[in-house]
């Protein structure tokens, strides 16, 4: 069993991580965008694990506020971080990266991008797919790291409310599933993720009929496997593919900036349900995949989201591939 499946985890994390409808938080995450590199994923030649194949396949680009991203750290400090990254504080729009893994026959997203009622400038995953010659019908299988709109919502067309992958069954970490589908769900979290907690329980329910549960360290596809990465969300997991000593770890948003969550994990982000969780996250997975020099792959990480990360003076570093 590898470094980073449940054994590995539970030190770590020791306790339990106990649509149409909705766009009533996106005021908050608005213009002007946040600085994170190229917007749309570049194409590269697939990555090899053992008999898999990695790639990522953009869903298009998102624009979120500062003073939403990072709530809690004064403007000046944020100012001298970036600067000293060579970055503006605000900037460029966010990379969307869902990721396509062909093993065994079978061909898999990581994450089904954010369909057609969350922002202009994202649900572009299908086209992505069809210039890659990959048909919406060829997907088998469709694995979710957490169920926040920009992930989830892809799965479902708003026009019709049909699957957008008609062949596709899912799976969706067991915690995220418990929590998200909850009647009183919207009672749970802060106002700006009201509307999108409800449009989450209407698409996870939409397709409760194909939906396998699965916990941290269980397989998920063959040769891939949940990695537990909560406080984003109460669930949240990550996607390791591996194949004897060769791994490679589908991040999801556990790391989702290219400089505030390597540069200065400790923040607190916005986005993060449970904050204190999330850092916590952040610095195990960070010291790990250092010391393993696992590839990572982002959601919102720059270009293709793809890169390592190494240790920087009293922090850390993603460099990309």
């Amino acid at each position: 069993m590898s470094e980073f499946h449940e054994a590995a985890w539970r030190k770590s994390f020791p306790g339990s991580c106990d649509r149409r409808t909705v766009l009533a938080g996106v005021a908050a995450l608005l213009a002007p965008a946040w600085p994170v590199g190229p917007a749309v994923a570049s194409p590269t030649a697939p990555l090899k694990v053992g008999d898999a194949t990695v790639e990522t396949a953009s869903d298009g680009t998102l624009s979120s506020s500062l003073a939403f991203m990072l709530p809690d750290v004064p403007r000046a400090e944020v100012d001298a971080v970036f600067s000293a990254e060579g970055q503006p504080a605000e900037g460029s729009p966010i990379p969307t990266n869902a990721s396509l893994v062909r093993v065994g026959g079978e061909v898999i997203l990581i994450d089904a991008g954010s369909g057609n009622s969350f922002q202009p400038t994202a649900g572009k995953l299908g086209d992505t797919l069809e210039g890659r010659n990959v048909g919406r019908e060829a997907v088998t299988r469709i694995v979710f790291t957490h169920a926040h709109p920009d992930h989830l919502w892809g799965a479902i067309d708003d026009f019709d409310d049909s699957e957008r992958f008609p062949n596709a069954r899912y799976v969706v970490p067991t915690a995220e599933w418990d929590f998200w589908t909850r009647d009183d769900v919207e009672t749970l979290v802060p106002d700006w993720l009201k509307g999108f907690a409800v449009g989450s329980r209407r698409t996870l329910r939409r397709l409760e009929a194909k939906v396998e549960r699965r916990k941290p360290g269980e397989a998920v596809a063959p040769g891939l496997t949940y990695v537990a990465t909560p406080g984003h969300t109460p669930g949240h997991a990550s996607v390791l593919v591996e194949a004897g000593r060769e791994q490679l770890l589908i991040g999801g948003d556990a790391l989702s900036h290219a400089v505030a969550s390597f540069r200065r994990p400790a923040w607190a982000f916005g986005s993060d349900l449970d904050r204190d969780l999330a850092i916590r996250t952040r610095l195990a997975l960070l010291d790990r995949l250092a010391n393993e020099r696992v590839t990572l792959v982002g959601f919102h990480l720059p270009g293709s989201g793809v890169g390592r990360v190494e240790r920087s003076g009293d922090a850390y570093r993603f460099v990309p591939a």
